[in-house]
């Protein structure tokens, strides 16, 4: 039977990285010592996008994808796309709501819009926008919709995917 690639989502290790960007080399050696494949990113702790695809290269995991927050993208999201590139990930996800863009909340239609926004950057330079969900998504708008529906029936496919 053929064997599937399987990656890790690198939030779980934080850990073992935050404040200690010396550590990255030695994570990532563990992190293929365990047969994974790729990994998604959770911050580069500080490294040049560089050394990090230089590392992830030479130790052989596949950078599939970056948790980046929000606010970082939407105050400059071409620099996020630009470093992001570098590293040479496929996908960056939208990995939380701040309360005040939640579904229900005064800043959710401006989300959408930055949403869409970065969404079309990413798309520009060949990375694919995720959006990570959590339980809050899932509260009813006042017409009956499920947050987490609506954000995927006013942000086309092509500019948010589903993590």
């Amino acid at each position: 039977m053929k064997r599937l690639p399987v990656g890790i989502q690198v939030y779980g290790l934080r850990d073992l990285l935050e404040n200690t960007p010396e550590n990255f080399r030695s994570v990532m050696l563990q992190i293929k010592e365990m047969d994974y494949d790729g990994v998604e990113l959770a911050g580069l702790y500080g490294l040049e996008p560089e050394f990090v695809k230089k590392t992830l290269d030479e130790i052989g995991l596949i950078p599939i994808s970056a948790h980046v927050p929000l606010t970082e993208m939407m105050e400059d999201a071409k620099k996020v796309a630009e470093t992001y590139q570098k590293i040479g990930v496929s996908y960056i996800a939208v990995p939380y709501l701040p309360e005040e863009y939640r579904p229900n909340t005064p800043g959710y239609e401006t989300v959408l819009k930055e949403m869409a926004r970065i969404g079309q950057i990413m798309k520009e330079y060949g990375i694919k926008l995720e959006y990570h969900n959590h339980d809050f998504e899932f509260v009813r708008l006042p017409d009956g919709t499920f947050g987490f529906d609506d954000i995927y029936r006013r942000i086309p496919e092509d500019l948010l995917k589903v993590e």
